[in-house]
């Protein structure tokens, strides 16, 4: 029997277990987060394009535009594909097309969804779908619409639903980058406790909004150009630190930066070797950062303006401070807990002996076999 690496670890002939009733909730918790998620920054969308906001709604029309494309292409003919490590798929591109247009209209995963519930179908594609959503358009969405809430929101010539639009949109794109890196958790390492698959997903949604909203303040006090200029250079320390440690390829590493710049990637049980950027840098990296800019936030209060005075501002404030108390108080628990459940990227378990035995010997064990799909399952991280 091979161990898959998945909610229920059991397969017969190449057969998956049927799922869970509690996978199965989980799925529907999961789409109907997706559906909001997605919902919500179309309406956002359009109301920047109705009150003439074009900065504003290009930049979300732009990421709408660049998740879907990016998901599409990855899920179809990349990496992500279920079929990707199937010897007999051979389906050329053009067969591939259809597949493609489905992800990007956002159809492939309600079709995951419905193959999940009503037909015991494997949920990892499903939880690909979401995963991509979630670090692709939820994380830069969250930060987008934050900075739109401090800087034009709240001023006198917003409408009045803008600021409750975009409180809603900005707290459902938090819960979805949780929930979506926590299943990431979950399925690379099942054995792990639910009470463990809680606390990371708490942390995620923690980091992302300590992360967002600190963004945005300092943003909002450095407009028009303090924006573009701390996300550049982010994303120039994150390659740096991708460089440095030269887990992955520095080609791949131009890309899994961008994301990186709003919220650590990869699962916490992996090893420290594994990661693009180790956790230990890259939360040190955060917490300089998040001083940096909290002492400029806080040094500016006594100049005022339309802006600081507002009450969106001083809620922002409050959220962000007791957003990092919470990140900074799960992150320890959560740490040590996946140091109990610390495993390679490519092997599903470096506590079982035959998974052991079989690289020791050079040979296929059922654990490697599981781990093909934790690879397909996540982004690949090619080595060097």
């Amino acid at each position: 029997m091979a161990a898959r690496d998945g909610f229920q670890p059991c397969s017969l002939d190449g057969m998956s277990a049927p799922l869970a009733p509690s996978e199965k909730h989980l799925v529907v918790v999961a789409l109907v987060v997706h559906v909001l998620d997605v919902g919500l920054d179309l309406i956002v969308a359009i109301l920047f394009f109705a009150h003439l906001q074009w900065g504003f709604f290009l930049g979300c029309a732009g990421v709408l535009l660049w998740a879907w494309l990016v998901s599409s292409f990855y899920i179809s003919f990349g990496g992500g594909n279920p079929q990707h490590d199937d010897i007999d798929d051979r389906r050329s591109a053009l067969d591939r097309i259809p597949q493609c247009f489905l992800n990007f209209v956002q159809a492939q995963i309600f079709a995951e969804a419905y193959r999940c519930i009503f037909r015991n179908g494997d949920s990892d594609y499903f939880h690909t779908l979401r995963l991509m959503e979630a670090i692709l358009e939820s994380a830069p969405q969250a930060l987008l619409q934050l900075y739109a809430l401090i800087i034009w929101a709240s001023t006198e010539d917003a409408p009045s639903g803008a600021c409750p639009l975009l409180r809603l949109s900005v707290m459902v794109s938090f819960l979805s980058v949780g929930l979506g890196l926590a299943m990431w958790e979950q399925k690379v390492q099942f054995r792990a406790s639910s009470g463990y698959f809680v606390g990371v997903a708490l942390t995620r949604a923690f980091e992302i909004a300590s992360r967002s909203i600190t963004v945005a303040l300092f943003a909002g006090l450095t407009h028009p150009y303090g924006f573009w200029w701390v996300l550049a250079l982010d994303y120039l320390v994150m390659l740096v630190l991708i460089a440095r440690h030269q887990s992955v390829q520095f080609t791949y590493g131009l890309f899994v930066a961008l994301p990186l710049v709003l919220v650590s990637l990869e699962p916490f049980v992996w090893r420290r070797e594994d990661h693009a950027v180790p956790k230990d840098a890259y939360y040190c990296v955060r917490i300089l950062e998040f001083v940096a800019m909290w002492i400029a936030i806080l040094s500016q209060e006594d100049r005022g303006g339309p802006v600081q005075d507002s009450s969106v501002w001083i809620g922002c404030q409050v959220v962000g401070l007791l957003s990092a108390m919470g990140l900074y108080a799960m992150l320890p628990c959560v740490w040590l807990a996946a140091r109990r459940h610390e495993l390679s990227r490519d092997v599903t378990d470096w506590a079982d002996d035959e998974a052991t035995a079989g690289l020791q010997d050079g040979g296929t064990s059922d654990s490697s076999e599981g781990s093909g799909d934790a690879r397909r399952y996540a982004p690949d991280l090619p080595e060097e």
